[in-house]
């Protein structure tokens, strides 16, 4: 059951009352990092809830308007056809005789090779793309997968904002929480069409209903808790430690509290109703579950553990196994690819937040408050020592723990607070010029961000920031997504009238991807070289009229060559065409 926040005497342990972030907002941050209504401009406190809707209803248009800029993953392909396959399981469990066209050369579930993902997001994708006829049209398809991934971010967001406003009783707060999640280059791109920001997504939600859970531990609240982490369960298996954590808590709080018999049974209960619950819609949603839940959940378990497949990871200037990656490979990814100002927050939330747990003993936590914010802890580092503990694969940048960065911004935004304190501390009597100040240096950070996000447009997923250094390609992946062959291959068919265009590229899988973008009588203009041996240079490649490469696991130039078309984003080359003949 929730608790009434208890308030103590100022000290090093709360957070004094200073102004809000946004001057002229009827919020204050106050003990505890709670808002007290101490400043009053009447433009603001009649309807403040107008600049809530003005910014979502701003960054709808901005979604809406760029989901089809951006070029297809590496890996979108292949979760279509995992939900075919899914599909075509469901069809025979529930209906069986049922026959589609696409099923013909569509294995069984059972002998799918990577039949341990989770399909909550592609099954309904790929059902949508049948009913609506988009099985012929697979460039109409990504566009609509594009459009719904942003749209799930979207919602996300606003929990989000739900998250950060509930914790400081905040809208302005609220709301610049949300534009340092959305203006974090990386995330805003994969936004549209990153399985890593699904599970992001999702992750997002069951932490707001996980936090309505300890608040007011209800049944009502313990099942939509559960519906939430079964979601998030079913995308990526990696969300099973959110049960966990959930078990954690309880067991703190119904030890530091009455221990008689009725009020453990009230203490306990919702948990029972959450777990099962949690089962329940987790066997549902997961197809793969359904013929013996045990078994399979465990075999998932150890697939997510132990990837079968090893990359070559550039980091740090040389290229080691993912499954070698040193401890610190996450911290630095996290402190290179996103904007200094979020880490240094981090960093100051960090310190309160610890501050508090020592000053609370054993105890850990003293309000309901402290309890979220000894959350996001757990939430950030209990993923990280798991992922170095199980040695597990890692490449691609960091996308695989993309999730973390939303306990990482919430524990930002507590340093935030942390900062207005004591900014307002140091200049005593001068709340709200205090609040203008750190106001206009938020507001100078954003506005870099996002003249960087503008002109890096669309291959954000490649921001860098200048703790990266100079030639941050010589020294990390770039676009390890392919997308650059999108723009790569526009180019060609634009500037090449030939009947047929022979093609090869340093990597095969996002040439094919985003080649069924094109036009269908473009499309059709092009040829893969039939090519498998290596060559020492481009000059003696036989028979090809174009090699196009985005540089992945080959940073260094190509030499000779007769470079006709190139993409540079902060002077680092993600895209060269290259004409052969």
């Amino acid at each position: 059951m929730s608790k009434k926040h208890r308030k103590r005497p100022i000290s090093d342990k709360a957070i004094n009352s200073v102004p809000a972030l946004i001057p002229g907002s009827t919020d204050c941050v106050g003990v505890d990092g709670e808002l007290s209504a101490n400043t009053k401009l009447s433009w603001l406190s009649r309807k403040p809830g107008i600049f809530v809707l003005i910014f979502f209803l701003g960054y709808l248009a901005i979604g809406i308007s760029a989901y089809k800029d951006y070029g297809i993953s590496w890996d979108e392909p292949t979760h279509r056809e995992i939900a075919s396959v899914t599909t075509k399981y469901l069809a025979s469990f529930l209906k069986p005789g049922f026959q589609f066209k696409e099923f013909a050369g569509t294995p069984p579930l059972a002998e799918y090779p990577t039949k341990q993902y989770g399909v909550v997001f592609d099954l309904p994708m790929y059902v949508a793309d049948v009913l609506l006829g988009y099985d012929g049209s697979m460039r109409e398809a990504y566009y609509m997968r594009h459009l719904c991934t942003f749209l799930l971010f979207y919602v996300s967001v606003f929990f989000f904002y739900l998250i950060v406003r509930d914790r400081f009783k905040s809208r302005a707060l609220g709301l610049t929480g949300c534009s340092f999640l959305i203006l974090s280059p990386r995330i805003f791109a994969e936004s549209f069409y990153g399985k890593d920001i699904v599970f992001l997504s999702l992750f997002i939600i069951a932490i707001y209903f996980f936090i309505r859970y300890l608040d007011r531990r209800t049944a009502v609240n313990a099942v939509l808790f559960a519906l939430a982490t079964a979601l998030v369960v079913d995308q990526r298996i990696t969300g099973v430690f959110i049960p966990a954590l959930a078990v954690f808590i309880t067991g703190i709080d119904a030890i530091k509290t009455n221990r008689t018999s009725g009020h453990l049974y009230r203490s306990l209960a919702p948990l029972v109703v959450y777990l099962v619950s949690f089962i329940v819609f987790m066997i549902l949603f997961w197809p793969y579950l359904w013929e013996n839940p045990l078994r399979n959940f465990i075999d998932a378990f150890r697939y997510m553990n132990r990837f079968p497949i090893t990359y070559d990871v550039l980091y740090l200037g040389k290229f080691i196994k993912s499954t070698e990656v040193p401890w610190h490979y996450i911290p630095v990814w996290i402190l290179i690819t996103t904007p200094v100002t979020y880490s240094f927050l981090f960093l100051a939330g960090f310190i309160r937040t610890i501050r508090g747990i020592i000053g609370s003993g054993f105890g850990l936590f003293s309000n309901d408050v402290e309890r979220q914010d000894f959350l996001c802890l757990l939430l950030f580092f209990t993923p990280l020592a798991a992922v170095t503990y199980l040695n597990s694969a890692l490449y691609d940048g960091w996308r695989h723990m993309y999730f973390i960065y939303v306990p990482f911004l919430l524990i930002a935004m507590t340093g935030l607070a942390w900062v207005l304190r004591l900014i307002e501390e140091a200049w005593p009597g001068h709340k709200l010029y205090a609040a203008f100040c750190l106001a206009a240096v938020i507001l100078l950070s954003l506005s870099v961000t996002s003249y960087k996000m503008i002109r890096f447009h669309p291959f954000q997923n490649t921001y860098f920031n200048a703790l990266a250094g100079n030639n941050a390609g010589e020294k990390y992946e770039l676009d390890y997504w392919g997308l650059s062959f999108r723009q790569g291959l526009e180019y060609i068919v634009k500037n090449d009238k030939r009947p047929v265009i022979v093609l090869l590229a340093n990597v095969i899988a996002p040439l094919k991807n985003n080649a069924v973008l094109l036009d269908k009588q473009d499309l059709d203009r092009l040829r893969l070289a039939n090519i498998n041996t290596a060559y020492s240079s481009l000059a003696a490649i036989p028979q090809t009229d174009y090699f196009l490469t985005n540089y992945r696991w080959h940073p260094q130039t190509y030499q000779p060559a007769n470079e006709v078309y190139s993409i540079s984003v902060d002077n680092q080359k993600i895209m060269s065409v290259f004409k052969l003949r």
